[in-house]
């Protein structure tokens, strides 16, 4: 295929759907094309061109092909979207305790004025894959409202790829999509079907699926679903779009949106855009945007009147901010910096130096148990007691980086874990932060030269090559992840019988063995 043939296909479908393909991935496009126009026993790639030029108008056909239809089909091929419940726990934090109280006290307030009317809640998630963040939001909405069932609750889901959106209609899922959640909570949600677990139908019927093209639809609809919206969230989805494409659809979604609502994005992703109708507001966990003619929106002084919080949030922790188990690799059973020595001898006596590690190795304690109880701020100011104490401190500069990590302060995470590898290169737990927070910023790239540094200094880092997969499974590099898949098991299949630990993402490395034979065996 020429050049300039292969870049009118990436102006056409930057054109159709908004999805930027980027200079490396075009060899990949070529081969999907490719395969698209074996499918349907097209000649040229001329033809299969003027097949998707037509499909701006839903009723074209070329040599008796939908053009409309092909487009479902070509978009299955180009977007492969990764999600799992509760992404982000910094985020589902700032949702849980702050942005949807406010929203429901505010829609209790107005179902108030209006006498006996229901008061109402609409949520859409944009880009939402197969299904588990409005799923997500489902469950915890319900957890916010006890009364819910006298609510107008309506949680959309929307997604370019039909094949997600059947995905997250049947509410099925594997283990690999519950890795933020407790497993001993799943049954109050899910039912077991086999290795799978299919979600409660009460939870399922809140939210409604649709296919949706975030470029080319028209919204706000006043005269449909999409208006007057208190949340959007559209996370992990700009990362794919040009520039113009992403300020376009944010302005759609100021005008989507009720005055005062909120859109939630991943981090820094409308970083450079002009919001000229939204107002961004900055918390420790993220950046949301509300919509600034919001002057006549009158939500209480306290957004927690009206009705009691939950003494504990089912998923994935009390507070929603992930606790050890977040960013954690596969567990090693060496730890070697539980209590690493101080950089130098000071003049101090022996007996000085003795108790100033005594006081370290209580400090670390009490840091580890207030970060495990999500008592994050008091955490992190004993983590840092102990760096002043021993500057030297691998773990505590660790778990700060891990803590502000899960805050979705990246900077201040990022920081610290360049201060942990300069204490110890070769310890990957750091590699690993920094191969998430690349991941959550879009930075694939980074991500994997992250995961691929931690498998230079650990071969057989079961978590480096799952993520590896992840990752290349969303470029729609197919190969690459079928290949990192492959080794993991392989890597498995070495391990002795009897080898007890357990997998980071809270499977057992039974359960991880049967899901990767499984999941390999679907590919073939």
């Amino acid at each position: 295929m020429s050049e300039v043939l292969i870049q009118l296909f990436v102006q056409l479908i930057a054109n159709y759907t908004g999805l930027r393909i980027r200079t490396q991935d075009q060899e990949a496009l070529c081969r999907k094309l490719g395969s698209r126009m074996r499918s349907l026993k097209l000649s040229s790639p001329e033809d299969y061109y003027k097949l998707l030029e037509g499909g701006i108008d839903q009723s074209n056909t070329f040599s008796g092909i939908a053009a409309h239809g092909e487009w479902r089909e070509l978009i299955t091929l180009l977007t492969t979207g990764e999600s799992y419940f509760f992404r982000d726990s910094g985020q589902f934090w700032l949702l849980e305790n702050v942005l949807l109280p406010e929203l429901i006290a505010y829609q209790r307030q107005v179902s108030n004025s209006r006498g006996n009317s229901k008061p109402s809640l609409r949520i859409w998630s944009a880009g939402c894959s197969t299904g588990e963040e409005p799923y997500s939001l489902a469950i915890l909405v319900t957890q916010l409202i006890p009364d819910w069932e006298n609510w107008n609750l309506f949680i959309l889901g929307t997604d370019i790829n039909h094949e997600s959106i059947a995905q997250a209609k049947q509410g099925l899922y594997s283990p690999w999509s519950f890795r933020m959640v407790e497993p001993e909570r799943l049954p109050q949600y899910f039912q077991q079907r086999k290795n799978q677990w299919k979600l409660e139908e009460k939870y399922r019927r809140l939210v409604t699926f649709r296919v949706g093209n975030l470029a080319r639809d028209r919204f706000p609809d006043l005269t449909g679903e999409l208006s007057e919206i208190d949340l959007i969230i559209c996370r992990n989805v700009f990362v794919y779009f040009e520039s113009p494409v992403i300020g376009e659809i944010s302005q759609k979604f100021a005008k989507t949106l009720r005055p005062g609502g909120y859109l939630m994005t991943a981090h820094a992703e409308l970083h450079g855009q002009n919001l000229t109708e939204l107002t961004p507001k900055v918390f420790a966990q993220s950046v949301v945007y509300q919509r600034r003619d919001n002057s006549s929106v009158n939500i209480p002084v306290s957004p927690y009147q009206g009705y009691n919080l939950p003494s504990s949030f089912p998923l994935p922790s009390s507070s929603g901010i992930a606790t050890s188990r977040k960013l954690d690799p596969l567990k090693h059973k060496v730890n070697r910096h539980k209590n690493p020595p101080p950089l130098y001898q000071s003049s101090t006596s022996s007996s000085d130096l003795s108790l100033k590690n005594s006081e370290v190795s209580l400090l670390l304690q009490k840091a580890e148990t207030l970060f495990k109880a999500d008592r994050l701020d008091e955490s992190l100011q004993t983590f840092q007691h102990i760096v002043k104490l021993q500057p030297r401190h691998f773990q505590a500069y660790y778990l700060i980086a891990k803590i502000y990590a899960n805050l979705g302060n990246y900077r201040q995470a990022e920081r610290y874990c360049q201060q942990a590898i300069s204490i110890d290169a070769m310890s990957v737990q750091p590699y690993y932060i920094m191969a998430h927070i690349a991941e959550e910023k879009g930075d694939l790239d980074r991500a994997k030269y992250w995961l691929k540094r931690i498998l230079y200094l650990a071969p057989l880092s079961i978590s480096a090559y799952l993520e590896l997969a992840a990752i290349y499974e969303r470029e729609s590099d197919l190969k690459r992840a079928t290949k990192m898949r492959k080794t993991a098991l392989d890597i498995l299949e070495t391990l002795p019988k009897d080898y007890s630990a357990e997998y980071a993402e809270k499977m057992t490395l039974s359960e991880l063995k049967e899901y990767l034979i499984k999941s390999l065996g679907t590919q073939d």
